[in-house]
């Protein structure tokens, strides 16, 4: 009997053979067999060598993407299930059939619906903001005109669709640092090797290359790809050139570029480097694993103590100031309590302090109760503080608080060196790295048939075997712009790192993400983002208004990092903390500024001079254009002599505009380093001079990012130049005038003294705790919600340069009693006079504005208490300091707050 082979497979021994036969038929124990060539003959086969297969199921082929045998299949037309074959059909070439072991589905992302939308807008903005060549080819377009499926287990299938799983499997047993480490450098590379998707953020000098060479190595031992990207060459050529130091540049492939390709081809040696000092036998490579993992667990709780001795010196650093100011305020004041209170720590005193000042409000006499509880927390001498005034007490108190936070954090510093030096902790962390690197040249020596010649390869090699191509050079270095199309268009890495993201474009970043299965993305949101053109943003724009997409896909809103940032908050964020690269005092301006406290400063303070300078030019319109002459001369004549006569290495000059950086140029010749901002990202000098240019400054260049890529170039000096005008005062550039003023002891205060925000910290800190609410600074819960709102609104980055004290007492924030009544001054000098909160400028500690909150009822008309208040109202006038009163009755209280601070913050010459 024939049988129709429309819906079924015949094998005839074990060879796909349906659509050569025209029909068959299986009679006692055989099989008949017509087949289209020969339609007048009969071919007999015993039956158990014809396997006749039914058609399961029909598969979209736009639904997945097959990979036969390890190559994907293109130009798909039908995909046919017959349970243990696939048949699988072209457009314009023969069927092919494979058993199923041989065939891998993978799901096409883009076949999602919601998936496309946001692929099509990508590839419409690339088309629309993308670079064109000079014969008019727009490369990004090209590219994604040549991409309609990308695999689900592709990044870019985590990133159209964020609810998709973020496994992956888990990181090695060992993980090795060739390259050195540090706390949180050991953090991020574990992270990345057990992450799809890791992000480091690295702050300036905090080594991201050190860690991206870590993560490299152990991709690389892990017999797995990886592509090292970024916006530009620069960052890639650091990692080549940090890996060829090592002597394993034999591992990279500089490519992306055609001028790149066509190097790397020429450059083929055609052999390996002489890896026998490299052997080791299995048992010994075995071994030393085992060591390397020892040594990386004992290490972790020595690279906390190594921590905690920097944190040590960053708060003595800091100390400094506020006790040099402190001790100013301390000696208009010439008694003592005559207490025995040595034996208190700085968190007993504080908290001495908080029971002294309860006492004081509660206007009783201390009960035997309260007498003998107080002996039982502190010691019977503290019970003789009680009977001394309020200005007596508490700036004894201050006092002691200060001299016994140094004399702890010094003490604390000396153990952890103590238990460092102990341990042999630098020889540790030496024998960690030279054996983790002693064991990644082992494993590269038994990898690479290394006794023979080295495969060279053809341009054409590059597309057509990827496979063999990264087998031997298993680390691609490329632009990100190009890395989709440098091997074949369908390879898809293991992992992507991508260098600056904060650089790199969205369009650029969707097809990087299209190439790697698990991606490591290293940047800083306060470093300098993308540039975009006016006219990139339009065009952008016009595009962006016809989809309805979710933010984070923004293009002219949104960087990779940022839109990262967005897209996957649960992956592990981790921030490189510890600082090398500059003077303690440089680098925490930035600290405080940009990076919220967070940095550790590895870098030590030798009490070196002039490491802050400013220069304000005088009074007047100097600046024509971007060009400040007045500022040059500054610079020629006066800043240059100096550190020249400090025998600096290497000095940098940089300015916000390109006009001004020619000519600096132009007068001074090409003995300096100068430059644009922009241009001056990952580069360093020993000393850098800033010139702001602007006679107001701008928002242009007082960009806060371009604020902190410029100070963090500079190694042991900076010295900044701007120009003076009240109105740049309330400026990013007055923030870092202030910042260095203060640290160099210069900071003019006619009646007010600053906050000490050491002390104050710590005070807010333990008032928390005595009150045994975890968010409660006060025992009136109006107060409580009203620091809530103040926190709130000082985590917006339009008050960055602004802190916030609590329960601030008059007597130290005023110097000068001249110009109050002997009423208002008793009434000053009482320290349970407080303001509820101070706002203050964090890089000089001033008073910025005082905030009140008014019970209804307690500060009603004619009490007691609004006739103090009055008093308050005219103490705070007469000193400077703006006030703020908020009713509990009252509303709006954020943007009150908001308004108050923003006429603060606005010069008078503005009104």
């Amino acid at each position: 009997m024939d049988t129709d082979t429309r819906n079924q497979m015949i094998l005839i021994k074990g060879k796909d053979q349906t659509d050569c036969v025209a029909s068959f038929r299986f009679c006692n124990g055989m099989c008949e067999v017509i087949y289209v060539s020969t339609p007048n003959k009969t071919y007999r086969f015993q039956d158990r060598n014809v396997k006749v297969l039914s058609l399961q199921k029909t598969i979209d082929p736009d639904s997945v993407i097959v990979i036969a045998k390890g190559k994907k299949l293109n130009t798909v037309q039908a995909i046919l299930d017959f349970g243990a074959y696939y048949r699988i059909l072209f457009d314009e070439k023969l069927p092919l059939s494979f058993p199923k072991d041989d065939v891998e589905l993978q799901p096409n992302c883009l076949a999602d619906t919601k998936n496309k939308e946001v692929f099509r807008y990508f590839t419409e903005t690339a088309e629309a903001v993308s670079l064109v060549t000079e014969n008019g080819l727009n490369i990004l377009r090209l590219q994604y005109s040549k991409i309609s499926k990308v695999s689900d287990d592709t990044v870019l299938a985590n990133y159209l669709d964020p609810q998709k799983s973020q496994t992956m499997s888990e990181s090695p047993s060992t993980i090795i640092y060739p390259f050195g480490l540090n706390q949180s450098q050991k953090k991020a590379v574990e992270q990345a090797l057990s992450s799809k998707i890791s992000i480091i953020q690295g702050p300036p000098g905090t080594g991201k290359t050190q860690t991206i060479l870590n993560i490299i190595a152990n991709v690389v031992r892990d017999k797995k790809t990886v592509a090292v990207v970024s916006n530009n060459n620069s960052a890639t050529h650091n990692i080549a050139e940090k890996l060829e130091k090592k002597g394993i540049s034999f591992l990279t492939a500089f490519l992306g570029s055609l001028s790149n390709k066509q190097k790397f081809l020429a450059d083929q040696s055609g052999i390996y480097p002489n890896m026998e000092e490299w052997e080791l036998p299995p048992d010994e490579r075995q071994q030393l694993e085992q060591e390397i993992t020892a040594l990386s667990q004992e290490l972790n709780l020595m690279l906390t103590a190594k921590n905690r001795i920097a944190r040590i010196e960053q708060e003595l650093l800091q100390l400094n100031p506020e006790e040099h100011y402190f001790k100013e305020y301390y000696s208009t004041y010439h008694e003592e309590p005559i207490v025995n209170l040595d034996c208190f720590s700085s968190q007993k005193i504080l908290e001495l302090w908080l029971e002294f000042e309860h006492f004081i409000e509660q206007k009783k006499r201390l009960g035997l109760l309260q007498k003998l509880s107080i002996i039982f927390r502190f010691n019977r001498d503290a019970i003789k503080l009680f009977v001394n005034t309020p200005e007596l007490v508490i700036p004894y108190l201050q006092n002691l608080f200060y001299l016994t936070k140094r004399r702890e954090l010094e003490n604390e510093r000396q153990k952890l060196t103590l238990k460092l030096r102990q341990y042999a902790f630098d020889e540790k962390m030496n024998e960690l790295t030279q054996k983790s690197f002693q064991l990644f040249k082992a494993e590269l020596a038994a990898k690479y048939e290394w006794k023979t010649n080295r495969r060279r390869f053809e341009s054409n090699d590059f597309r057509r075997n990827s496979d063999e191509f990264t087998h031997e050079y298993p680390v691609i270095l490329s632009t990100t712009y190009s890395i989709k199309g440098t091997l074949s268009l369908d390879y898809v890495y293991d992992y992507l790192i991508i260098d600056e993201a904060s650089q790199v474009d969205l369009t650029t970043a969707v097809l990087a993400f299209s190439c790697a299965r698990n991606i490591v993305i290293v940047g800083d949101l306060n470093q300098l983002p993308n540039v975009l053109s006016e006219a990139d943003i339009q065009r952008s724009e016009t595009i962006w208004q016809t989809y309805s997409l979710a933010e984070r896909y923004h293009f002219s809103t949104h960087s990779l990092l940022s839109s990262a940032l967005e897209t996957w908050p649960t992956a592990p964020v981790t921030l490189l903390r510890e600082h090398y690269r500059c003077h303690p005092k440089i680098i925490n301006f930035c600290n405080q500024k940009f990076y919220a406290g967070q940095l550790i400063i590895m870098t030590e303070d030798n009490d070196e001079p002039d490491v802050l300078t400013m220069y304000r030019t005088a009074a007047g319109n100097h600046a024509r254009g971007h060009i400040n002459q007045r500022q040059i001369d500054v610079i020629q004549q006066e800043i240059l002599p100096q550190l020249r006569r400090q025998n600096y290495q290497s000095i940098g000059i940089i300015t916000p505009y390109r006009d001004q950086a020619a000519a600096i140029r132009k007068q001074l010749g090409g003995y300096y380093e100068v430059d644009t901002v922009h241009k001056f990202q990952g580069r360093e000098q020993d000393a850098i001079i800033l010139t702001s240019v602007d006679n107001i400054i701008t928002d242009f260049v007082d960009d806060p990012h371009m604020l902190n890529v410029a100070v963090s170039r500079a190694i042991h000096s900076l010295t900044v130049v701007t120009s003076q005008d009240p109105r740049n005062d309330r400026t990013n550039y007055g923030d870092l005038t202030r910042y260095i003023e203060y640290n160099n002891f210069a900071v003019i205060q006619s009646q007010v003294y600053s906050v000490f925000d050491l002390l104050y910290q710590g005070y807010a800190e333990q008032r928390k705790a005595y009150l045994r609410k975890r968010k409660r600074i006060s025992e009136y819960d109006s107060e409580n919600l009203m620091y809530s709102v103040i926190q709130e609104i000082l985590s917006d980055k339009l008050f960055s340069s602004i802190g916030c004290a609590v329960h601030v007492s008059l007597a130290t924030l005023i110097r000068d009693y001249s110009q109050l009544t002997k009423e208002e001054t008793r009434y000053a000098r009482n320290l349970s006079t407080h303001v509820d909160f101070l706002m203050f400028y964090k890089m000089d500690k001033l008073p910025i504005l005082a905030i009140e909150v008014d019970g209804t009822s307690f500060h009603r008309p004619g009490s007691q208490q609004s006739i103090r208040d009055e008093k308050k109202n005219r103490i705070l006038e007469k000193c400077g300091i703006p006030l703020l009163r908020l009713r509990t009755d009252g509303s709006n209280e954020k943007e009150k707050i908001r308004a108050a601070l923003k006429e603060c913050e606005t010069p008078a010459a503005d009104h």
